[in-house]
């Protein structure tokens, strides 16, 4: 079993209201459960502020064991996803959660960065910070996911094994275990960029 290491390369974070900080509508968390509402229209009806670009700088993170020693259900309940099915390949993470705008905003750029990837290279969506799959399924039907692995984190688990707690991040693993970190506001192209850089390696 590898070990991811975080490299921190953080890139234009957004901080949106409501979507940066890691909880959701009604202050919950991945730890906590279910954020209050749980509806596409709820999530149709916030207001979604400017947004505010900082770029910022991360020093190396420590390193995540066994991040991929998970299984878990897929979104659209159609079975299960072992982890380790992607361990020692080159690959990349969503971490996303289905009451979030900046996530639903980030959609179509992973779906025009998919089409450009590096052949072998794959986007894994993993689900968190609510406890509501239907709710997570509806996010994946509205913004036409449905292409990508989706993984259902109803626990939190593997985002706190990929060391990760707010929402609209991108985790970009190569084979040998390092990983890159990229935040919200991560344009398809750096994304196509840093799948051809690991790609490379």
């Amino acid at each position: 079993m590898r070990r991811a290491t975080m490299v921190g390369a953080t890139i234009g974070v957004l901080a949106l209201a409501g979507c940066a900080t890691g909880e959701a509508e009604g202050g919950t968390t991945a730890a906590e459960g279910t954020p209050s509402e749980t509806s596409a229209e709820a999530m149709d009806a916030m207001e979604t502020p400017e947004p505010h670009v900082t770029l910022t700088t991360q020093s190396p993170e420590p390193e995540v064991d066994n991040a991929f020693a998970f299984t878990a259900p897929t979104v659209m309940g159609d079975g299960t996803f072992d982890g380790l099915t992607i361990d020692d390949t080159d690959v990349i993470l969503w971490f996303w959660a289905p009451w979030c705008p900046t996530c639903v905003a980030e959609a179509p750029i992973l779906l025009d960065a998919a089409d450009r990837l590096p052949a072998g290279i794959d986007i894994v969506g993993i689900a968190g910070l609510s406890g509501d799959q239907s709710f997570m399924q509806e996010f994946v039907e509205m913004t036409g996911t449905e292409s990508f692995t989706q993984v259902a984190d109803l626990d939190g688990s593997i985002w706190r094994g990929f060391d990760v707690s707010s929402q609209a991040t991108i985790v970009v693993v190569d084979d040998s275990g390092d990983a890159y970190t990229l935040g919200a506001g991560t344009t398809a192209d750096e994304l196509v960029e840093y799948a051809e850089k690991i790609a490379a390696t």
